[in-house]
């Protein structure tokens, strides 16, 4: 079901500290960071809670971990449902409200933003609307809202950190935040709402929320929300034959525009919509490799088994190392691993129809790692910005 995140006050979610005292936060929220605020107002909510007890999940040892206990007072517990689900409830990225992701191959004028975008795919690396036909475009990332570039409103906030002994400032902790307080402003109002999907609870299980607490900093105010289910009417079923004359014109311009003439081969595109955790071995990966090694090794973390290969890569991809906070050890750092980051666009190549690509990749829940959370979510890309 489609889920609103009302928010009633400024976020923070998964920045990267330039200095030890600056934090700012990214415009989007993950799934993992949401199902994270779930597991805490589970907890927060549990008549057995025990901040000290340890459980083994998986061989490991773990503290503040959700599971069902099955006790005499669950019976009567408001979030019974959500505990009992709450390993098979899935989350996925939340995005501010009516815009979509923008693709990497995307490029806009320098000059005047104004005069639209183009598709490094399809479209020569020129703006026609400038002076001359052939002014100066530069790739572009980000959000779309309405047919143009989108950005959030944030807002600077500089706090100190409290002594919990004397309950006065603590010496040498000023620190500042950069943190989302709203997607919408205007003279007299504003909104602060992100917009996502949530599968495996009803409306009336998801409904005994009364707010949570999503992000970093969440003890002093941060991150407060409400959750608001969407009236989605009856389910869109994909239009198969919609896909596939979609990417049968892209197949066309992509062909004309590379001058490619040969009737045997189609291309389509796909384009992550969420950032994706993909599994590159570390064997080989630190020396120089050919193209079609390259090509091979983007395959196999992909891990598709259809007759398709890789044509080209249009990818941010970064070397990220979060943290496991129900570690129970000191160091809670999870394993470095490689992160391909939201609107990066792959193109394929295939003998195979369309109709048979469109079956295949419409069985896959996204790629490579925790996709129950949101990552490695997909959509095809026909070329611009639709």
């Amino acid at each position: 079901m489609n889920v609103k995140l009302n928010f009633a006050s400024p976020f923070i979610v998964g920045g990267i500290k330039q200095v030890s005292n600056y934090i700012e936060s990214i415009d989007y929220i993950p799934g993992n960071v949401v199902r994270a605020a779930f597991a805490r107002y589970i907890l927060n909510n549990c008549f057995y809670y025990d901040p000290n007890e340890v459980v083994i999940v998986r061989g490991s040892k773990r503290k503040n971990w959700v599971y069902f206990k099955d006790k005499p007072k669950c019976a009567e517990c408001l979030v019974r449902a959500l505990c009992q689900k709450f390993d098979r409830i899935k989350f996925s990225f939340f995005y501010p409200e009516a815009t979509k992701v923008i693709p990497s191959t995307v490029m806009v004028c320098k000059i005047n933003p104004q005069h639209g975008f183009i598709d490094r795919l399809i479209q020569e690396p020129k703006c026609t609307k400038c002076e001359g036909g052939r002014g100066r475009v530069e790739f572009v990332s980000g959000f779309l809202k309405d047919g143009k570039n989108y950005s959030v409103i944030k807002s600077f906030i500089t706090k100190t950190a409290i002594n919990r002994y004397t309950g006065t400032a603590k010496d040498g902790a000023l620190y500042s935040v950069l943190a989302v307080s709203a997607t919408y402003k205007d003279k007299d109002y504003e909104d602060n709402v992100f917009v996502g999907q949530i599968q495996g609870l009803t409306p009336e299980e998801l409904g005994v929320i009364d707010e949570l607490r999503i992000g970093k900093y969440t003890s002093v105010g941060f991150g407060r929300c409400s959750i608001s289910v969407e009236d989605e009417g009856q389910d869109i079923l994909l239009d198969v034959k919609k896909v596939v004359q979609r990417m049968e014109e892209f197949d066309a311009k992509y062909k004309e525009y590379n001058g490619i003439d040969d009737a045997n081969r189609r291309y389509f595109a796909i384009k992550f919509v969420s950032d994706a955790k993909l599994n590159f071995e570390q064997n080989g990966i630190d020396k120089y490799m050919s193209t079609d090694e390259y090509k091979a090794l983007w395959f196999k973390a992909l891990g598709i088994d259809l007759d398709v290969e890789i044509e080209k890569v249009y990818a941010e991809v970064i070397n990220f190392r979060g943290y496991d906070t129900s570690k129970v050890e000191d160091d809670k750092r999870e394993q470095p691993i490689h992160m391909v980051e939201k609107g990066s666009v792959i193109v394929f190549k295939t003998s195979l129809d369309f109709g048979n690509v469109v079956d295949y990749f419409g069985s896959i829940e996204g790629f490579g790692m925790d996709t129950s959370d949101g990552f490695g979510k997909f959509d095809y890309h026909f070329g611009g910005v639709c």
